[in-house]
């Protein structure tokens, strides 16, 4: 496409960590800089025991690098940004913030108490001020886009891209090859969730799904991976495999037949799963939790998976056993949601925006 803007993008974590986030953030930028002839990045390198510091030295960072590189956009995510967001304004520069949960909504959601609980509610605050602050606002989810909206904080210029995946992250194992590094059977039914596991991600109906498999006798196994479930599934119903590294789960992603991305409704937005990408870049059809917007709707628009219903186990397993007679597998290499793919959908959505 035509649109060619130079780019400053700011964002207050460090992009060295191993998290999914960071992983997936590192991507993403790898492919915007593809896109543009200049993107100037600005992350968090003191450290995560320094954040609070950070937010300000990164913003004064910001501020030096509106004056020197002049760009046509200014990218933000996170807590700074807030003396960047006005000189950008002072100096004509168009603001774009990143915005991926309804910030105050979720601080219900936090498991933290006391003194820590008052410092993350500032943040947070500070974070949603931002979020208004900008000229133009890009989600991830178009539930929080709608949120927005009737809030009266989102204008004609917003708009949502969802996430996407790196072509280059895919596990090099074959399945037979992934299933023996795991001393997983060859002939084994398996289904993997991949990742962490907060309240509203649903493991709890994966636990429940496992023991409706074991009451019918189906040879049916529930796989979690890289995450904690102990919550969720105090008995051990389910096989975990944890903590594994991002190319561990790639290769456990390789030894399933399918994958499952349950969700609870308990947030205004369920987001943008990366694991829902991690799934599509290695091949693997996905269970999506029927009639959700970012999970459901992906998987029916690129054809990668089923729509179920996790609430309801029995009809679930019902659905499961069926798509295990009728499966073959196929490639997703066409799949149009790479990185690259995002990254034009946020250019041309910024450049309607940008007249």
């Amino acid at each position: 496409m035509d649109y060619d803007p130079k780019i400053l993008y700011l964002w207050d974590f460090d992009l060295t960590r191993n998290s999914g986030k960071d992983r997936a953030t590192r991507q993403k930028l790898a492919a915007l800089r593809e896109c543009v002839s200049f993107l100037k990045v600005i992350s968090n390198g003191f450290g995560k025991r320094y954040r609070i510091a950070a937010v300000f030295l990164l913003d004064l960072k910001a501020c030096y690098s509106l004056i020197n590189y002049k760009p046509d956009l200014f990218i933000s995510r996170g807590y700074s940004g807030l003396l960047s967001i006005f000189l950008s304004k002072i100096l004509r520069i168009t603001t774009v913030r990143e915005v991926h949960a309804s910030a105050i909504e979720e601080l219900n959601l936090l498991p933290y108490k006391g003194f820590k609980l008052k410092v993350i509610e500032s943040m947070t605050k500070l974070s949603h001020y931002l979020d208004c602050l900008s000229d133009i606002r890009i989600f991830n989810n178009p539930d929080l886009l709608e949120y927005y909206r009737k809030s009266g904080l989102a204008t004609d210029k917003d708009f949502y891209v969802y996430n996407g995946f790196d072509p280059n992250s895919r596990s090099a194992l074959s399945k037979s090859e992934a299933r023996k590094k795991f001393e997983l059977g060859e002939s084994e039914k398996l289904i993997v969730f991949i990742g962490s596991a907060s309240k509203w991600h649903g493991v709890d109906y994966l636990v429940e799904l496992q023991k409706e498999f074991n009451n019918y006798g189906d040879d049916i196994k529930i796989i979690f991976g890289g995450g904690d479930v102990s919550e969720f599934d105090p008995c051990s119903v389910c096989l975990n495999i944890s903590p594994l590294e991002d190319e561990d789960c790639s290769d456990l992603i390789r030894a399933a037949d399918f994958c499952a991305l349950p969700v609870k409704s308990n947030r205004v937005s369920p987001g943008s799963p990366l694991k829902l990408y991690d799934y599509i870049a290695n091949d693997r059809h996905v269970f999506a939790q029927r009639d959700t917007n970012g999970y459901s709707d992906e998987v029916e628009r690129l054809s990668v998976g089923y729509q179920v219903d996790f609430t309801n186990p029995s009809e679930t397993r019902l659905t499961i056993i069926s798509a295990f007679k009728a499966h073959a597998h196929k490639s997703f290499n066409d799949v149009k949601a790479t990185w690259s793919d995002r990254m034009r959908e946020w250019l041309r959505g910024m450049s309607n925006a940008h007249r």
